[in-house]
């Protein structure tokens, strides 16, 4: 009994477009390169939801009053 064989999936060509494979490097860096967008646009959301929490708690303490010492 043989062991079946592993096949990676074939992406359809598109309309009209001759393609060649891409090489593995090129696929790694496609993926890195929007793996880092998405990292950049979470960054700056967090940046932004953090910002609002200081406005809507002020700039002292946590629950919102001035820092005493």
């Amino acid at each position: 009994m043989s062991e079946p064989r592993y096949e990676a999936p074939v992406a359809p060509a598109q309309a009209g477009v001759a393609s060649s494979p891409k090489s593995l490097l090129d696929q790694m860096q496609e993926l890195l390169a929007s793996v880092t967008a998405d990292l950049a646009d979470l960054g700056s959301d967090l940046e932004a939801s953090g910002a609002r929490a200081v406005d809507r708690l002020g700039a002292g303490d946590p629950a919102g009053g001035p820092i005493t010492w």
